[in-house]
Formats: structure tokens, C-alpha cells, sequence
């Protein structure tokens, strides 16, 4: 078998498992698949519905507007579905009106075609109408080229229009997709769990000796790129629930300030999460990637010692350790079912941190360039716990 038809017997097996795995997620239970798959349903069932009402009461001419414009008004959520109607419709008028004025005044024909849409583009580059404004031009050639700016043609694209809009919103409104609060508490959980195993992580990299091997083994450990992957999972997480908090706008499925409620604590504890990531990311960088120590002389080579003692180490590990309790029992984004045993592990955790600064500062410094690594450190560890406190609306 040659090598190209080898690439697209694999390119036509990879989607036709992607097309499993869709139907798969739609069936097994309500989520995204589900949403996807009824939507396009809906859009079949509204454009070929509004195909048949077009073609019933207008001429044919125009009966290509309905299901068009019916497609258009079934987008993934009914506040959207509703906001892009409403400006195709503004951009139809605008696009119809601009036609009929040419049309009645000036008459169809080449150079009076060329001024009406230069003016159309100039509207359309306006943004009036948001993502609608490139529809002004479209209209109005239409309008104009195929309809002459007459009146009764304009009127009857219009009503196409409006059959299609109706029909598209009656099938989003008759089956609006439910907000999946549920799905996306699911996914600030496994984000957070995500985030207390990068912190124990840390900690048992910190507890390590400071022997060659070990450091060897620490140095090897890429946690850069594990930070990046969760700040790009919760980045994803994040697009997945600004889409949910648009569906509970004006979705007569479930009561609107229940979702929204929830969904906002998604928000703050996605937030949190991210910026306690930046955090994780600086103490990383200061217990793994020290500065060293300049050499002696050029033929010497540089120092690759630790830059800070095992005892800082080890007491610093029992802090990341602490600080990943607390965000245990905050639980986001539910938040802390018993906030005494929270507040308990962030004074637990604040108590730590005052040990390790106590013996940052009053030890024996023995490494060159141990004091930034130790406030670096310290520091990041102290706006983590802040971030766990203000989350869970722990006074100072």
C-alpha cells in the first residue's frame, strides 16, 4: 500500500472514530455531545419547516431567505441565538432601506450599483451590528440587483427573513439546551484536585535530600510544563463555563439564578486556581532553578550546590503540604462543607509559614544566593494561602 493512501485510510479511521465518540457522548447522558447533536436536528427540523412556509406564502424568488435565516437564528445558546437574530434583522433593514432609496431614486444600474455598496461596506464597517454588520452588503445586493429596490420584492424578503428567525427560535425555545452547572462543577473539582497534587508534588521535591542524585532527579522534573498544562486546562475550563453562564441567559429550562449562582462560583474558584498556578509556578522556578554561584575564575567551573539548606527544605515542604490540605477542605467550587475544619488548616498552615520565615531569617545563611530563594519562596507560599482564604471567605 503506497504511502499516500496509507495517510488517508488513517485520517478516514480517525474520524470515523471522533464520529463515535460523539454519538457515544450524546447517547450515554445529557453534556456538550448531547447539545451538539440536538442543535443540528433542530436546524434541520427549522429550516425545512421554514423552507415550507416560505415556499406556501411568497414567491420563489425569495424563499431561500427562510431556511438561510433560519439556520442563523439557532446558535448554542438562546441569548445568542436571540442577539444574532435581532441584528440580522437590524442589518437586513438597514441593507433593505439603502436599496429601496437607490433603487426608487437613482434606478438600477452599474455606477449606482458600485455607490450602494461602498456605503453598505462603510456600514458594515461600523460594527452597528456586531458579528451581523458584513450581512449589510449582502442584503442590499440582493435587494437591489435581484429585486430592482422594489418595494413588494423588499417586502417579501423581509417576511422570508421573519419566517426563518420564527421558525429557528421556536425550535430553540421548544428544546433550549439545559445549563450543565453539574458538568462544569465536575471540571473546577478535577482542576482543583489537579492543583493540590501539583503542590504535593512540590512538597516532595522540596522534602528531598540535597544529595547529587537527588538533585539530578528534582532538576529533571518539568515543572514548568506542568504548570502550563493546568493554566491551559483551567484556560479550558474557563471558555466551557463562560459558554454555560450564556446559557442561562433567557433559558426558560431552569430557574436563572440558581445556574448563574453556581456557575459564578465556578468562576471565582477557575480564578483562583489560575492565579495560584502563577504561584506554584515562581516556587518551582526558585527550589529547582536557583541562581548559582559565580566561579572563582574563569577555568573553574560554577558551583551547582543546593541554594538552600535541607532543613529550609524540608520545613518549606511541610508548608506546600499544608497549604494543599487547606485547598482540600475549601472544595471548590461548591465551597467548605465544614468551614471550622478550613479555617483550622489555614491557621495550621499560617503557623508553618511563620516557622520557615522565623528560620529564613534567623539561620545561617550558607549558600550564595540562599536569601532571594527563600523569599521568593515565602512569599509565594503566603499569597497562595491568601488566595484560599479570600476564596473561602475566611476574615483576616
Amino acid at each position: 500500500m503506497s504511502e499516500p493512501t496509507a495517510k488517508t485510510g488513517a485520517w478516514c479511521r480517525r474520524r470515523f472514530r471522533n464520529a463515535c465518540e460523539l454519538v457515544g457522548g450524546a447517547i450515554r447522558g445529557p453534556g456538550e455531545a448531547r447539545d451538539g447533536m440536538l442543535l443540528q436536528a433542530k436546524g434541520a427540523a427549522a429550516a425545512t419547516v421554514a423552507w415550507c412556509l416560505a415556499s406556501w406564502l411568497l414567491p420563489p424568488t425569495v424563499t431561500a431567505f427562510a431556511p438561510f435565516t433560519a439556520l442563523l437564528a439557532l446558535q448554542a445558546t438562546v441569548y445568542r441565538s436571540l442577539r444574532d437574530s435581532a441584528q440580522y434583522l437590524g442589518a437586513m433593514a438597514i441593507g433593505t432601506a439603502v436599496a429601496a432609496g437607490f433603487g426608487s431614486t437613482l434606478g438600477v444600474h452599474a455606477w449606482t450599483l458600485g455607490v450602494l455598496v461602498f456605503i453598505a461596506l462603510l456600514v458594515a464597517r461600523l460594527q452597528l451590528l456586531g458579528g451581523q454588520g458584513a450581512q449589510v452588503p449582502v442584503v442590499a445586493l440582493f435587494a437591489f440587483a435581484g429585486g430592482g429596490g422594489r418595494i413588494d420584492y423588499i417586502g417579501h424578503l423581509v417576511s422570508s427573513a421573519a419566517i426563518g428567525v420564527c421558525c429557528g427560535l421556536a425550535a430553540h425555545f421548544a428544546f433550549a439546551p439545559s445549563p450543565h452547572t453539574d458538568t462544569a462543577q465536575q471540571r473546577v473539582g478535577d482542576l482543583a484536585a489537579r492543583t493540590r497534587d501539583l503542590l504535593r508534588g512540590l512538597a516532595r521535591t522540596a522534602a528531598r535530600e540535597t544529595s547529587d542524585g537527588d538533585a539530578v532527579e528534582a532538576a529533571e522534573e518539568d515543572w514548568p510544563r506542568r504548570c502550563e498544562e493546568l493554566a491551559a486546562q483551567a484556560a479550558q475550563a474557563r471558555a466551557t463555563l463562560e459558554r454555560e453562564q450564556e446559557n442561562t441567559k433567557l433559558n426558560p429550562r431552569r430557574p436563572w439564578t440558581t445556574a448563574q449562582e453556581s456557575l459564578q462560583r465556578c468562576h471565582e474558584a477557575i480564578s483562583m486556581i489560575e492565579r495560584i498556578c502563577t504561584h506554584v509556578r515562581s516556587i518551582a522556578r526558585a527550589l529547582t532553578y536557583p541562581p548559582q554561584a559565580p566561579a572563582s575564575s574563569s577555568r573553574e567551573p560554577r558551583s551547582t550546590e543546593a541554594p538552600v539548606s535541607a532543613d529550609f527544605l524540608s520545613s518549606y515542604a511541610g508548608l506546600l503540604d499544608g497549604t494543599a490540605t487547606a485547598l482540600d477542605h475549601l472544595a471548590p467550587p461548591q465551597g467548605p462543607d465544614d468551614p471550622a475544619r478550613l479555617r483550622a488548616s489555614l491557621e495550621d498552615a499560617a503557623r508553618r509559614h511563620e516557622e520557615v520565615t522565623a528560620m529564613a531569617r534567623f539561620g545561617h545563611l550558607d549558600h550564595p544566593g540562599e536569601w532571594p530563594v527563600h523569599g521568593t519562596a515565602l512569599v509565594e507560599a503566603a499569597r497562595i494561602l491568601e488566595e484560599i482564604k479570600h476564596t473561602g471567605g475566611i476574615a483576616r
